[in-house]
């Protein structure tokens, strides 16, 4: 599996908060993609996050369906408050088995999934968890305001476990898999901003088939490769 990472500290961040784990056991290949929010300790909640939960599917005796994964999330959710109680994130989890190509998406908050087809064009998986993409909210007087972008519906936090959105698909030969946070999908792919010009810190995961090498270009060493 070709594993590239690509993360960049947004021009307005004091740290890159965002942080992804990779791991493989057997034919069934892990990833998470965390993106810490600015406030406290954002960026050890995203290392800390997207390590724990892809060192504990690797230490199952058999690749952990979809359901055990939110399991192991709840337990770990749990243990949020005695060192993150104040801080929140947004994930991304996938879970794709390299035999049947099945791919489990379970995500909270404005993490993006997506397909990379082979002409380049960008098929997402998922809608971000914030206000300003729930149906009621465009019929308010708060519709315009930019700043619902960024105010999540679901998020990673030490008070209350947000179960994940569970999306399941089927992953085309000769595509590819992104996970990206929002300063990559928006502020890059979307409003068409340079890399290092992004207020947001902005990460993608690409994971494509193929041998393992790993492909890093982060300002931080933020990418973590977990082994069986």
């Amino acid at each position: 599996m070709r594993v590239e990472w690509t993360s960049q500290q947004g021009s307005q961040t004091r740290t890159n908060n965002d942080a992804a784990a990779v791991g493989r056991k057997g034919n069934c290949l892990l990833a998470m993609l965390v993106d810490g929010a600015e406030r406290g300790e954002g960026q050890a909640l995203a290392r800390h996050w997207a390590i724990s939960i892809i060192t504990d599917a690797l230490a199952a005796d058999e690749p952990p369906e979809a359901s055990a994964l939110v399991r192991l999330m709840q337990a770990r959710q749990r243990e949020l408050r005695q060192h993150y109680l104040h801080e929140i994130a947004s994930y991304c989890c996938v879970r794709l088995d390299l035999n049947s190509r099945r791919l489990d998406v379970l995500h909270v908050g404005d993490c993006l999934a997506g397909v990379c087809q082979p002409d380049g064009q960008i098929d997402w998986l998922t809608i971000p968890h914030t206000l300003s993409r729930q149906p009621f909210y465009h019929s308010t007087p708060q519709a315009s305001d930019p700043a619902s972008r960024h105010l999540l519906t679901r998020s990673l936090n030490a008070r209350r476990f947000c179960a994940p959105e569970h999306r399941v698909t089927m992953l085309a030969t000769g595509t590819e898999l992104l996970l990206c946070t929002d300063g990559y999908w928006y502020e890059h792919r979307q409003q068409g901003v340079a890399l290092s010009r992004v207020h947001d810190d902005a990460s993608e995961l690409r994971l494509s088939p193929g041998a393992m090498r790993v492909i890093q270009a982060p300002d931080s060493d933020n990418l973590f490769i977990i082994a069986d």
